[in-house]
């Protein structure tokens, strides 16, 4: 029971951190703009897919995509949504990695 009393409390520490403020906050912005959040899935699926890419034209593809959404970026109201995204992914990560570390499952692949 005292595991779930601190994972309780850091969740609350966690939602009341800025970063998750500003995140929610930003999320609930572009909810406001009609199809704003479809336009941000679509970009986030395009650079998603360069992840991936294998082709010989990929910086073609890459210099393609930044023209493209070049302007978008620089929308405000994206450019803010993004960076609060990026900065509570970033969070994640590191607690995701703090976890990990002290875990340390030996796991070898042959």
């Amino acid at each position: 029971m005292e595991m779930r009393k601190a994972v309780n409390q850091f969740l609350n520490e966690f939602q009341n951190s800025s970063a998750f403020r500003d995140y929610k906050y930003q999320k609930e912005r572009i909810k406001k703009v009609p199809g704003m959040k479809d336009r941000i899935n679509e970009f986030r699926k395009k650079r998603f897919e360069f992840q991936k890419y294998q082709g010989e034209d990929l910086f073609e593809k890459i210099d393609e995509f930044q023209r493209e959404y070049q302007a978008f970026k620089e929308e405000p109201i994206v450019r803010e949504y993004l960076a609060a995204e990026l900065e509570i992914c970033r969070l994640v990560q590191q607690i995701y990695g703090a976890i990990d570390e002290l875990v340390d499952i030996d796991m070898e692949m042959e």
